[in-house]
């Protein structure tokens, strides 16, 4: 992988994949401060709830809901639930059971345990991996979600629970919810094939870069940018899957987007994208596109806005490189 992308993945995206991550956390924590201080989680109620997994006792839909919680509250309940031996277990049954609601609560459990450090995410791999996987084809739309968010956050911890997850077949059945007619079931395996592709940089085979890449050109350009990017920097990205038509589509997102004064952290991705498919037949679309758009100014423009100017630079760089009679640099230099 070239060394200016990776160090432009770790200074855009880390920031961006982190928060994401914690996406979870936020909402519930929105949620639970419209609840009394009475309902406050304290950690003697997560170490009963834990040594009632721990022990096969009878557990209810409340408790579950408020271990979820509880474990968003504070990471020393993360802790509680993973040295309650048999507690991990405990939940995978309830993650495997008959009834969804209790299934839904319990894999939010292990979403919100997958949001400790890298030991806890490859203890939950380990433990309840398989099952997440299987459930992201569930019908109930909850629990292929949650599962799905699951996966992403145990997949943001590192390369070894990448790798862990890789090997029971995360990325192929991750892959094949990208067709998905359910937004929120796309939008939550994009989040994960995100991690996927980040953390495990040249690690990731080709074989999986081309089945993630495969459905991008039919979805949203805004929803799919980060993801675009991220594969782009790949040494074994398909540069030549990548058509006219979708080049065209990702300049009409531009063409829309770039006039705006703030512009959006998928202008970036998308000029970044551009420059690292480094084709010359990539880099005359655009730039004759500028031209009879009238967006030299804006360009001008852009290169005065710090959040794109140097994803914007990467691109006419290599532009310049590869068409540099072009129109477009003598009309930007007037």
């Amino acid at each position: 992988m070239d060394e200016e992308a990776i160090e432009t993945i770790r200074e855009s995206s880390r920031s961006i994949l982190v928060l994401n991550r914690r996406k979870h956390r936020d909402e519930v924590a929105d949620d639970r401060r419209s609840m009394s201080n009475a309902l406050r989680i304290t950690a003697e109620t997560v170490a009963h709830i834990s040594n009632k997994l721990k022990t096969k006792s009878a557990i209810n839909l409340p408790e579950l809901l408020m271990l979820k919680n509880a474990l968003m509250d504070d990471v020393s309940n993360i802790e509680t639930v993973l040295q309650t031996h048999g507690a991990l277990r405990g939940l995978v049954r309830e993650v495997i059971g008959n009834d969804v609601n209790k299934q839904c609560a319990a894999t939010g459990c292990c979403c919100n345990l997958a949001l400790g450090d890298s030991r806890a995410c490859v203890a939950v791999i380990r433990a309840a991996g398989p099952y997440l996987i299987t459930a992201l084809h569930n019908f109930a739309t909850e629990l292929a979600v949650t599962s799905a968010w699951t996966i992403g956050n145990l997949a943001g911890s590192g390369t070894k629970a990448c790798e862990l997850l890789s090997g029971q077949g995360a990325i192929s059945e991750l892959c094949k919810l990208l067709p998905n007619g359910n937004e929120e079931i796309r939008e939550a395996a994009l989040y994960a094939l995100v991690h996927f592709a980040y953390q495990l940089q040249d690690e990731l085979s080709p074989e999986h870069i081309v089945s993630m890449f495969r459905m991008v050109p039919h979805m949203n350009v805004a929803v799919t940018s980060q993801l675009l990017f991220v594969l782009s920097c790949h040494a074994a990205f398909p540069a030549a899957l990548v058509s006219d038509g979708f080049v065209h589509k990702m300049l009409r997102y531009l063409n829309l987007t770039i006039d705006k004064s703030h512009p959006n952290d998928n202008v970036t991705y998308l000029f970044r994208t551009l420059a690292n498919v480094n084709s010359p037949q990539v880099c005359d679309i655009v730039l004759s596109n500028f031209v009879q758009n009238n967006k030299i100014n804006v360009i001008k423009k852009l290169l005065d806005n710090d959040n794109v100017k140097d994803s914007l630079l990467w691109f006419l760089g290599n532009a310049y490189r590869l068409c540099s009679k072009h129109e477009f640099f003598e009309k930007l230099l007037k």
